[in-house]
């Protein structure tokens, strides 16, 4: 009798330890996993805020992993909520690029973006960018500037086509100034000189005689 009262004694904590050992097993194979986080946005370029010239040639946006290349969207529009661009970027791992078919005029934008996160989860989010200018604007501004620019050189050559023809008027004046009498002249004087020396030797011969 004592050794059965024993042997009840000893199963009932066994017993109870099983039951909630059982009831733990049953919870948590009951409890759902825990939920994976979604991909996140880490950089933009050009970044949120940021100030430009002149409009972007393409948007460029790095996640925190390799999303999926499932209906990808890039959306612009201006201050009146007017759509400008509606872009299926291209997906690189973690990076997505969307070109630009046209450059965004002056003026802050809405840049909105979706994409499907690497956990299949699709994310979203949006970012403003200003353009100070309009590029048709600052092009022709530069073409402007170039074609100003190139009527220099050609005042420039013509100064130097002046000084350089300068120098050979004074060379000029130079060479004639260096160069004494004209020919007939020289010749006219050798001649009356050797006469004279002819007539002198004839005057002394005839002394002589």
């Amino acid at each position: 009798m004592t050794s059965v009262l024993r042997l009840r004694a000893v199963s009932r904590p066994t017993a109870l330890l099983a039951l909630a050992a059982a009831l733990l097993l049953s919870v948590l194979v009951a409890a759902p996993p825990p939920a994976s986080a979604h991909d996140t946005l880490l950089s933009s370029d050009p970044a949120d805020g940021d100030v430009l010239e002149t409009s972007p040639e393409a948007i460029t946006l790095t996640y925190s992993a390799d999303i999926l290349a499932v209906s990808p969207v890039v959306r612009i529009t201006d201050e009146s909520g007017t759509e400008l661009a509606d872009i299926t970027p291209t997906v690189d791992g973690p990076t997505a690029t969307a070109t630009l078919p046209e450059p965004l005029p002056a003026g802050t934008h809405t840049v909105q973006w979706r994409v499907v996160s690497s956990d299949g989860h699709p994310i979203e989010g949006s970012f403003t960018v200003t353009v100070e200018q309009d590029t048709e604007v600052v092009d022709e501004g530069a073409a402007a500037a170039s074609d100003g620019g190139g009527e220099a050189p050609a005042a420039s050559d013509g100064a130097q086509d002046e000084s350089s023809a300068a120098p050979s008027a004074a060379e000029a004046d130079e060479v004639d100034e260096q160069g004494g009498l004209p020919l007939p002249m020289l010749i006219g004087i050798l001649a009356v000189v050797v006469l004279a020396a002819v007539v002198a030797v004839v005057v002394i011969l005839r002394r002589r005689d």
